[in-house]
């Protein structure tokens, strides 16, 4: 193959029909070599099928075919509005004139005879394949132009309505003008006054704002730039006339103003917000802050105002110190009290209770010496039944001021409890125990006590329960104990207003052994006493 035939070969889609494409392996290969994509059909039904849905650059047809032949087959393929355009190229062996001539009017535009030379075929398909681009450029060209030729009619039309508008529009500007000119004037006059009175009312307010006795100021946003203060304030505060500073360096804790400057941006505003202060020289002091954010200078401010409470917050943390003390001193004599029930229950129970059985038995001795006199042994039995009575007595005495199961553990105490409860009450309670028996100090296990025994007792009073459940949950972490009645319940708020003693003894024995002690109730609903305490440390 010679160069001037492989340099007019161009790039594009080529498809061969024939019904021996084997012999056109030499062609085929030659012409993929160079970029070309070869398709291939093996009749003319397949030929116009695969030209309309490839719409290849270029057909080699054969003329000789079985069913359509090559002179039908390019009929057709002109009458297809798809395929119309596509150049055709006959191969065949047929030399005749009267051949061309009817291959040229089916619509081919180029004829070669086999067997094929390559070199001539590939110059042949070049020259096509090249008019076929030209074409597809010229009809590219010719859309745009038809394009541009429609958008620039269309652009002088729009110009010329721009052209006419915009002298109207002018027309109309030039009286707006005019008018807005007067108007300009007009406001320019009140803008003055405005500024005459704006600058008046800012002397009343600066002469207000110095006067004031409350301290106020006016910081940047976010950084907090002192950007003006007042007398107050500056007294407040230990500042020097003229000292430029920061409000951050004067916070005892730089995270508040951190979570002020946060809260300004999201609300906007704040109120009767407690903040700590220091002055330059160490002193600390507390001001109840109100802020809001505006503008100074065209830029974001905070404009504070502050009201010094350091005395009231001196007062309200002596008051705290002297509670506390107050608590201190009724734990101390809450344990004082329960040491004295001690000592009495183990000196009425052994002493008393000793005395007594000795008596009983006494009386006993004298009964038996009594058999002959009828009145005197009725008499002695009477005394006896009176001791053992006294003996009861003082055993349920004893064990009211301090049980003696509360010497076993709590668990023991609180079976002991739930027992009197039923037996005094004639109401149906039962104790759950989970965990085992906790090991608790005797402090903690009295007071554990005396929390349920209070309310149990508030049961018994105000419930009109007919079922208690009490629960003892132990881990070594915790204790959680629960008294739940059915009771009728009560209004925790009215109760809270009322002042209930016992409630507040409750949570006060509660607090003093770090635990919490929760309340649930309501009208008709019951109620639920729950105790939570930490096991840590010395319990």
């Amino acid at each position: 193959m010679s160069d001037l035939a492989a340099s007019v070969v161009q790039t594009g889609t080529i498809l061969i029909v024939d019904d021996t494409p084997a012999n056109l392996g030499l062609v085929v290969d030659s012409l993929e070599a160079r970029g070309v994509r070869v398709l291939v059909a093996l009749d003319g039904g397949e030929a116009l099928e695969r030209a309309a849905f490839s719409q290849p650059d270029l057909i080699l047809l054969d003329v000789k075919m079985p069913g359509i032949d090559g002179f039908e087959t390019c009929r057709r393929l002109k009458l297809d509005e798809r395929t119309r355009d596509i150049a055709v190229i006959f191969m065949t062996s047929l030399t005749g004139d009267e051949d061309r001539v009817a291959g040229f009017s089916a619509g081919g535009v180029d004829y070669v005879t086999k067997p094929l030379r390559v070199d001539e075929m590939l110059a042949r398909v070049g020259v096509h394949l090249e008019l076929r681009a030209m074409h597809k450029r010229l009809v590219e060209q010719n859309r745009q132009l038809l394009a541009e030729v429609s958008v620039r009619k269309e652009t002088e039309a729009a110009l010329s309505q721009a052209r006419d508008d915009l002298e109207r529009r002018v027309a109309l500007r030039t009286e707006e003008l005019a008018r807005a000119n007067t108007t300009l004037q007009a406001q320019i006059d009140g803008r003055r006054r405005a500024d005459a009175r704006l600058q008046a009312s800012e002397a009343r307010f600066r002469a207000i704002v110095e006067t004031s006795p409350v301290p106020l100021c006016i910081t940047s946003m976010p950084d907090g730039q002192i950007l003006y203060t007042n007398e107050p304030l500056r007294a407040l505060f230990g500042m020097d006339d003229g000292m430029a500073a920061n409000i951050a360096d004067f916070y005892v804790n730089p995270m508040e103003r951190e979570h002020l400057v946060h809260h300004l941006r999201t609300e906007g505003s704040l109120s009767n917000t407690e903040l700590q202060f220091k002055r330059p020289d160490g002193v600390r002091f507390w001001v109840m802050a109100s802020a809001r954010v505006a503008t100074y200078g065209e830029s974001p401010a905070i404009y504070v105002g502050l009201n010094d409470i350091t005395g009231r917050k001196q007062m309200e943390q002596e008051l705290l110190e002297s509670r506390e003390q107050q608590r201190k001193l009724s734990a101390y004599m809450e344990a004082i009290r329960e040491e004295e029930r001690k000592r009495i229950a183990m000196e009425i129970h052994d002493e008393l209770g000793q005395l007594l059985t000795a008596l009983k038995m006494d009386v006993s001795l004298l009964r038996m010496r009594l058999d002959y006199d009828p009145e005197a042994a009725k008499k002695a039995d009477d005394m006896r039944g009176l001791v053992e009575g006294t003996i009861w007595m003082v055993r349920n005495v004893a064990s009211h001021l301090r049980p003696a199961a509360l010497n076993f553990g709590i668990v023991s105490a609180l079976e002991w409890l739930v027992e009197d409860f039923i037996r005094r009450n004639g109401i149906a309670a039962e104790l759950r125990i989970a965990g085992g028996e906790p090991t608790l100090s005797d402090t903690y296990a009295t007071a554990v006590f005396r929390i349920v025994q209070a309310s149990l007792t508030n049961v018994a009073r105000h419930a009109h329960a007919t079922r208690v459940d009490v629960t003892l949950v132990s881990t070594a972490a915790k204790l959680e104990l629960q008294v739940r009645d059915d009771g009728c319940g009560f209004d925790q708020q009215a109760a809270s207003r009322a002042y209930s003693y016992g409630l507040l003894g409750m949570n006060e024995r509660a607090r003093l052994i770090g635990g919490s002690l929760s309340i649930d109730s309501a009208p008709g609903a019951g109620t639920t006493v729950s105790i939570h305490i930490p096991l840590v440390g010395d319990t």
